[in-house]
């Protein structure tokens, strides 16, 4: 059981931190480096997103995933699929808006000397990518820690169906509720473990 539940958390959260940083990194270059009339309205809502409810999120994705939403016939509902849509919608805020500001601070340092040399977004894009590695690593930990630990989007995409959707966080709930504290301390201490992990992780790459 216990195995089983941190192996389900840990596919959901790295597939999901995987598939928030292709959305995120090219989405924060393009804010840090482009100036236009809409950025700020968008960062402000990319900011507002990062203290969005998990609940909530796993309820715009239940509407969506639903068998009467729209995406209804793909019949992902209750299962890791879901959980892994609706924790990149949990996580993708955070690492747009992190990496975003990252490079408005330091690409007007030298953003004059990258065009007077020619450089198309997609070259400048390229270097940011190659040059900034660690900063990378760090905000995708951040996106892991986050999506590892969260507990109401996965309960009402996954339903905490055993050998299926139940993850470390569903099964100490579920075994508190139940009376089983060994078991939930016990998973407890691994996830704790793993936030202690992730913590050190970041601060080694600061």
């Amino acid at each position: 059981m216990i195995y089983e539940a941190i192996s389900i958390s840990l596919y959901v959260s790295i597939l999901s931190t995987i598939l928030g940083l292709l959305i995120s990194i090219p989405m924060g270059i393009f804010l840090g480096v482009k100036n236009f009339y809409f950025k700020k309205i968008i960062l402000s809502i990319l900011t507002a997103l990062t203290s969005i409810p998990p609940v909530c999120a796993g309820l715009i994705v239940y509407l969506m995933v639903s068998r009467t939403g729209p995406f209804g016939w793909m019949g992902i509902l209750y299962t890791p699929t879901a959980m892994i849509i609706a924790q990149t919608l949990i996580i993708f805020p955070i690492m747009t808006t992190l990496i975003a500001r990252n490079i408005s601070d330091d690409f007007p340092v030298f953003s004059d000397e990258l065009y007077l040399y020619g450089a198309r977004l997609r070259d400048i894009a390229y270097l940011l990518i190659k040059n900034r590695i660690s900063i990378y690593l760090t905000i995708s930990l951040i996106g892991f820690g986050r999506a590892i630990s969260e507990y109401g989007a996965a309960a009402i995409v996954g339903g905490s169906i055993d050998h299926v959707t139940r993850n470390v966080t569903s099964t100490i709930a579920l075994e508190t509720s139940k009376g089983n504290l060994l078991i939930a301390i016990n998973l407890g201490i691994i996830l704790m473990t793993i936030s202690f992990i992730i913590s050190y992780l970041i601060n080694l790459k600061k």
